[in-house]
């Protein structure tokens, strides 16, 4: 199972191809295992029950879109608001549009500010996936250079998602630790940790910048559409020393995914574990920033982030 933070509105798409009795009970089978061995919200389920339900109404499932939108509303009921079914075309898709368009800002604040606005990246291209992360580093190597930075601003705001290491890989000069964070399942002993090292989960680098000064204050933007590994990233930087957040609860997808390919062609998306700091405290639903700013225009919570990097 490979585990990683996906961007929640690829599951708005799905599969609209009829299918048999068969063909539904065979797909019924595979998300149900998928499920019962590996869903992080498992206990809160019925299995037997709905697997039960789907064998009575086999005939209404003429769809792959409906058996896997089964088992999302169940897994919502539970609790789940990350799991979903998706086409892998619309994966696909998705990647390559990105390949072609990816909006990354950065840029000197007031002279001495080094601002990073980072967004959702979500591609399969190892190049792109590469190149993601020198963007930022580079973007980060570049500031630090061109002047005396006094402090920085990491922009969730609109990072609704995608993959996360890219942009905690990128984004290590900053992390400034090893581990970043780590996955668990609530009581698990052995957790899974977020190193930023290069190479590490299908990210490699082609530099290591450090930073000048790598006890520099850093303020991290939050908002509500901040989701997914927009908030693994966010909580990357929970713990770190001289470090507060600004702005909004974020969407609360702070679980992460297994990607499990299915006999259709197709893939089930499944909260498999939750998502814990540095020093291991762990999150389950939406952030709350250090300092809640609602109702604030993007200029106000920018500003307000800017005059405590200069306090």
């Amino acid at each position: 199972m490979k585990l990683v933070v996906l961007l929640l509105l690829l599951g708005s798409a799905c599969s609209a191809q009829t299918i048999t009795a068969k063909q539904a009970g065979k797909l019924s089978k595979e998300i149900a295992q998928c499920i019962r061995k590996n869903a992080l919200f498992k206990d809160s389920l019925d299995m037997d029950a709905l697997e039960a339900d789907v064998k009575a109404h086999i005939d209404t499932f003429d769809t792959y879109k409906k058996v896997g939108l089964y088992y999302t509303r169940a897994l919502r009921k539970a609790g789940d608001s990350h799991s979903f079914y998706v086409r892998q075309e619309d994966i696909d898709n998705y990647s390559k549009k990105q390949k072609e368009n990816i909006a990354f800002n950065y840029q000197l604040l007031d002279g001495h500010i080094g601002y990073l606005q980072v967004p959702g990246f979500l591609s399969t291209d190892q190049r792109v996936i590469n190149d993601f992360a020198d963007q930022i580093q580079d973007a980060i190597a570049k500031l630090d250079s061109s002047a005396t930075i006094t402090g920085w601003i990491v922009d969730l705001r609109n990072n609704d998602g995608g993959n996360m290491w890219p942009m905690l890989s990128g984004l290590s000069p900053l992390i400034n630790s090893d581990v970043a964070g780590y996955f668990s399942t609530p009581g698990k002993k052995e957790l899974a940790p977020w190193k930023t090292s290069s190479p590490f989960n299908g990210v490699a680098r082609s530099k290591n910048y450090l930073l000048k000064d790598r006890n520099s204050r850093v303020a991290v933007l939050y908002g509500p559409r901040t989701a997914s590994s927009g908030e693994a990233t966010a909580i990357s930087f929970i713990g770190r020393p001289n470090t507060r957040s600004f702005g909004e609860r974020t969407a609360g997808l702070t679980t992460a995914n297994g990607i499990f390919y299915l006999s259709d062609g197709n893939v089930f998306v499944l909260a498999a574990t939750c998502e814990m700091d540095r020093n291991k405290i762990i999150y389950m639903g939406k952030l709350q920033p250090d300092e809640l700013l609602e109702n604030r225009s993007a200029d106000e919570v920018l500003n307000r982030a800017k005059q405590w990097l200069s306090e």
